[in-house]
């Protein structure tokens, strides 16, 4: 996170000019700054400029936010709101962070090594999916990484095994498992021919109960 972007927002005045709806049919997506201590700024954002900087850096990236060339906000993404079907953003929360002032967040998992598991027929069920961190905000990096490649059957990965980068640590217990390693069960395949047989015979045996 050593690189410097800067996204430019736009104040948005509380009203019905302002609604979501409205925002989002001009290309902007209404959201909010949230300042420790302060209340927080209405803001709203191209939609294009913000998906391009996420796609790039990641959600968990320390942006620095530019509020018309009036004032700057060091800031990271702490909720976006998506609609249920197409999800599309529909609302976006940003939370201005200090550099000095370490911060807790839900990092995401991204499991490696999958392909040289299902060529052992092993396959790997996670028990968590993200892992509660704390450290500067320029330190938390976009996931923490576990590989899975040379893992056997009932191997497991626990919290004391996860490669945290420097600065980065958690609370949660060394010991609490984080995935297991067991047998890959392929799921068996019906046909539509074998499927209909099984309807059929289902159907005479109600009829002669």
């Amino acid at each position: 996170m050593n690189e410097k972007v800067t996204i430019a927002i736009e104040k948005r005045e509380i009203g019905k000019s302002s609604s979501g709806k409205k925002l989002r049919a001009i290309g902007y997506i209404p959201g909010a700054v949230n300042r420790k201590g302060l209340e927080s700024v209405s803001i709203k954002i191209k939609k294009d400029e913000l998906l391009k900087n996420i796609l790039q850096y990641g959600r968990n990236y320390l942006f620095t936010l530019d509020l018309e060339g009036q004032e700057s906000y060091p800031a990271m993404i702490k909720e976006m709101q998506h609609s249920a079907i197409k999800r599309e953003v529909l609302n976006v929360v940003f939370q201005q962070v200090s550099f000095t002032e370490p911060i807790k967040f839900d990092l995401n998992i991204k499991i490696v090594g999958k392909e040289a598991l299902e060529l052992r027929e092993l396959n790997f069920v996670q028990q968590m999916d993200k892992i509660h961190v704390t450290g500067l905000p320029q330190d938390i990096p976009d996931f923490l990484e576990i590989d899975v490649t040379d893992l056997n059957m009932n191997d497991k990965i626990c919290i004391s095994d996860v490669k945290f980068p420097k600065g980065i640590e958690t609370e949660i217990e060394a010991d609490t498992i984080v995935l297991v390693i067991n047998e890959l069960r392929l799921a068996e395949v019906i046909t539509e021919d074998e499927l209909d047989d099984t309807i059929t015979e289902a159907v005479q045996e109600e009829e002669n109960l």
